[in-house]
Protein backbone atom coordinates (compact mmCIF):
# COMPACT_ATOMS: atom_id res chain seq x y z
CA UNK A 1 0.00 0.00 0.00
CA UNK A 2 1.17 3.51 -0.66
CA UNK A 3 1.14 5.93 2.27
CA UNK A 4 -0.13 9.40 1.46
CA UNK A 5 2.74 11.82 2.09
CA UNK A 6 2.51 13.78 5.31
CA UNK A 7 4.68 16.52 6.78
CA UNK A 8 5.24 16.72 10.53
CA UNK A 9 7.20 19.05 12.78
CA UNK A 10 9.65 17.30 15.07
CA UNK A 11 10.43 18.16 18.70
CA UNK A 12 13.47 20.17 17.60
CA UNK A 13 11.43 22.23 15.11
CA UNK A 14 12.74 20.45 12.00
CA UNK A 15 10.32 19.43 9.28
CA UNK A 16 10.05 15.72 8.53
CA UNK A 17 8.31 14.17 5.55
CA UNK A 18 6.65 10.79 6.00
CA UNK A 19 6.07 8.87 2.77
CA UNK A 20 6.26 5.49 1.15
CA UNK A 21 9.63 4.71 -0.38
CA UNK A 22 9.91 4.88 -4.15
CA UNK A 23 11.96 2.52 -6.29
CA UNK A 24 14.39 5.41 -6.70
CA UNK A 25 15.03 5.21 -2.93
CA UNK A 26 16.44 1.66 -3.14
CA UNK A 27 20.11 2.59 -2.88
CA UNK A 28 19.45 5.01 -0.01
CA UNK A 29 17.44 2.27 1.73
CA UNK A 30 20.35 -0.16 1.57
CA UNK A 31 22.77 2.46 2.92
CA UNK A 32 20.28 3.28 5.67
CA UNK A 33 19.91 -0.40 6.63
CA UNK A 34 23.67 -0.76 6.97
CA UNK A 35 23.98 2.43 9.02
CA UNK A 36 21.16 1.60 11.44
CA UNK A 37 22.68 -1.85 11.94
CA UNK A 38 25.98 -0.25 13.01
CA UNK A 39 24.31 2.14 15.45
CA UNK A 40 22.41 -0.31 17.64
CA UNK A 41 22.29 -3.96 18.63
CA UNK A 42 18.49 -3.78 18.91
CA UNK A 43 17.94 -4.63 15.23
CA UNK A 44 17.97 -8.13 13.76
CA UNK A 45 20.90 -7.70 11.42
CA UNK A 46 24.54 -6.80 11.39
CA UNK A 47 25.70 -4.39 8.64
CA UNK A 48 27.41 -7.14 6.66
CA UNK A 49 24.10 -9.01 6.53
CA UNK A 50 22.59 -6.31 4.33
CA UNK A 51 23.36 -8.14 1.10
CA UNK A 52 20.42 -7.31 -1.14
CA UNK A 53 21.24 -5.85 -4.52
CA UNK A 54 19.68 -2.59 -5.60
CA UNK A 55 17.49 -4.58 -7.98
CA UNK A 56 16.31 -6.87 -5.16
CA UNK A 57 15.53 -3.87 -2.98
CA UNK A 58 13.61 -2.24 -5.85
CA UNK A 59 11.56 -5.43 -6.24
CA UNK A 60 10.87 -5.50 -2.49
CA UNK A 61 9.78 -1.85 -2.44
CA UNK A 62 7.48 -2.40 -5.42
CA UNK A 63 5.94 -5.46 -3.79
CA UNK A 64 5.15 -3.43 -0.67
CA UNK A 65 3.54 -0.67 -2.72
CA UNK A 66 1.32 -3.22 -4.49
CA UNK A 67 0.27 -5.19 -1.40
CA UNK A 68 -2.95 -3.83 0.16
CA UNK A 69 -2.10 -5.47 3.53
CA UNK A 70 1.46 -4.16 3.91
CA UNK A 71 2.88 -0.70 4.22
CA UNK A 72 6.28 0.91 4.65
CA UNK A 73 6.61 4.50 5.78
CA UNK A 74 9.90 6.37 5.61
CA UNK A 75 10.91 9.53 7.45
CA UNK A 76 12.99 12.10 5.57
CA UNK A 77 14.65 15.19 7.00
CA UNK A 78 16.04 17.49 4.30
CA UNK A 79 15.58 14.62 1.80
CA UNK A 80 17.74 12.32 3.95
CA UNK A 81 16.24 8.98 4.97
CA UNK A 82 16.33 8.85 8.78
CA UNK A 83 13.72 6.24 9.70
CA UNK A 84 11.46 3.46 8.50
CA UNK A 85 8.53 1.49 9.78
CA UNK A 86 6.90 -1.47 8.13
CA UNK A 87 3.68 -3.33 8.89
CA UNK A 88 2.66 -6.55 7.19
CA UNK A 89 0.17 -9.35 7.63
CA UNK A 90 1.36 -12.36 9.61
CA UNK A 91 -0.26 -14.52 6.94
CA UNK A 92 -3.18 -14.89 4.59
CA UNK A 93 -4.84 -18.00 6.03
CA UNK A 94 -8.15 -17.36 7.78
CA UNK A 95 -7.00 -18.25 11.30
CA UNK A 96 -4.23 -15.63 11.27
CA UNK A 97 -5.68 -13.14 8.78
CA UNK A 98 -6.48 -10.71 11.62
CA UNK A 99 -2.84 -10.37 12.76
CA UNK A 100 -0.07 -8.02 11.62
CA UNK A 101 3.48 -7.39 12.74
CA UNK A 102 5.58 -4.28 12.56
CA UNK A 103 8.97 -2.84 13.33
CA UNK A 104 10.68 0.54 13.50
CA UNK A 105 14.24 1.72 12.96
CA UNK A 106 15.53 5.29 13.20
CA UNK A 107 19.02 6.64 12.65
CA UNK A 108 20.69 7.68 15.89
CA UNK A 109 20.88 11.31 14.77
CA UNK A 110 17.07 11.38 14.71
CA UNK A 111 16.38 9.56 18.00
CA UNK A 112 14.04 11.24 20.50
CA UNK A 113 12.58 13.70 17.99
CA UNK A 114 9.10 12.15 17.78
CA UNK A 115 9.55 10.03 14.67
CA UNK A 116 8.76 6.79 16.50
CA UNK A 117 5.56 8.26 17.91
CA UNK A 118 4.52 9.50 14.45
CA UNK A 119 5.29 6.09 12.94
CA UNK A 120 3.24 4.18 15.51
CA UNK A 121 0.32 6.58 15.12
CA UNK A 122 0.26 6.06 11.35
CA UNK A 123 0.84 2.29 11.53
CA UNK A 124 -2.03 1.82 13.97
CA UNK A 125 -4.35 3.89 11.74
CA UNK A 126 -3.38 1.75 8.76
CA UNK A 127 -3.86 -1.46 10.77
CA UNK A 128 -7.33 -0.43 11.87
CA UNK A 129 -8.35 0.78 8.40
CA UNK A 130 -7.10 -2.51 6.90
CA UNK A 131 -9.11 -4.59 9.37
CA UNK A 132 -6.31 -6.03 11.46
CA UNK A 133 -7.33 -6.88 15.01
CA UNK A 134 -3.91 -7.56 16.55
CA UNK A 135 -0.64 -5.75 15.93
CA UNK A 136 2.44 -7.60 17.17
CA UNK A 137 6.11 -6.82 17.57
CA UNK A 138 9.28 -8.22 19.05
CA UNK A 139 11.66 -5.97 20.95
CA UNK A 140 14.98 -6.54 22.72
CA UNK A 141 14.27 -6.67 26.45
CA UNK A 142 16.99 -4.06 27.06
CA UNK A 143 15.48 -1.55 24.60
CA UNK A 144 13.77 0.29 27.44
CA UNK A 145 12.93 3.46 25.50
CA UNK A 146 11.17 1.52 22.75
CA UNK A 147 9.28 -0.64 25.25
CA UNK A 148 8.00 2.44 27.09
CA UNK A 149 6.93 4.06 23.82
CA UNK A 150 5.05 0.94 22.76
CA UNK A 151 3.33 0.76 26.16
CA UNK A 152 2.16 4.38 25.77
CA UNK A 153 0.29 3.22 22.66
CA UNK A 154 -1.32 0.33 24.51
CA UNK A 155 1.03 -2.51 23.60
CA UNK A 156 1.43 -5.15 26.30
CA UNK A 157 4.18 -7.70 26.86
CA UNK A 158 2.64 -11.15 26.52
CA UNK A 159 5.79 -13.25 26.61
CA UNK A 160 9.55 -13.32 26.57
CA UNK A 161 11.77 -15.32 24.27
CA UNK A 162 14.80 -16.17 26.36
CA UNK A 163 18.10 -15.67 24.51
CA UNK A 164 16.17 -14.39 21.48
CA UNK A 165 19.26 -12.51 20.26
CA UNK A 166 22.73 -14.02 20.15
CA UNK A 167 25.54 -11.55 19.56
CA UNK A 168 28.89 -12.12 17.89
CA UNK A 169 30.66 -12.05 21.25
CA UNK A 170 28.57 -15.03 22.38
CA UNK A 171 26.30 -13.09 24.76
CA UNK A 172 22.52 -13.17 24.60
CA UNK A 173 19.58 -10.82 25.01
CA UNK A 174 15.96 -11.75 25.65
CA UNK A 175 13.19 -10.54 23.36
CA UNK A 176 9.81 -9.36 24.61
CA UNK A 177 6.77 -10.25 22.54
CA UNK A 178 4.29 -7.39 22.56
CA UNK A 179 0.85 -6.89 21.07
CA UNK A 180 -1.94 -4.38 20.85
CA UNK A 181 -5.56 -5.30 20.31
CA UNK A 182 -7.12 -3.01 17.71
CA UNK A 183 -10.66 -4.36 18.03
Amino acid sequence: MIFNEKTITLKNGEVCVLRSPNVSDAEAMLDYLKKTATETDFLLRYPEEVVMTIEEEEFFLNSLRENPRSIMICAFIDDKLVGTTHLSAIGERFKIYHRASFGIAVLEEAWNLGIGKAFITEILKFAEDTGFELVELEVASTNYNAIELYKKFGFKIYGTRENGFKFKDGTYCDEHLMLKKIK
